[in-house]
């Protein structure tokens, strides 16, 4: 049964900052991969959550597009 769900959203890397994030996820947009940024507003919280849990995500609409996203990324760092 579990080979017949289908995996929607997938997570593809946590930002440094807000704007890293928006970045990233409007490269990927424009590339033809639907993303989006999750947690976007809890820096504010940093302090009294755990710093890891308050930085920004960048999350795929389909985790089919995970590799081609990672490849898109890595050439983006050289």
């Amino acid at each position: 049964m579990r080979d017949q769900v289908k995996v929607r959203h997938q997570r593809l890397k946590r930002a440094a900052h807000l704007l890293e994030a928006s970045y990233l996820a409007g490269l990927l947009e424009a590339a033809g991969i639907p993303a989006s940024v999750r947690r976007a507003n809890l820096c504010a919280l940093a302090g009294e959550l755990p710093l890891d849990q308050c930085l920004p995500e960048i999350w795929l609409e389909h985790a089919r597009d995970l590799d081609r996203a990672r490849s898109l990324l890595a050439d983006l760092q050289r």
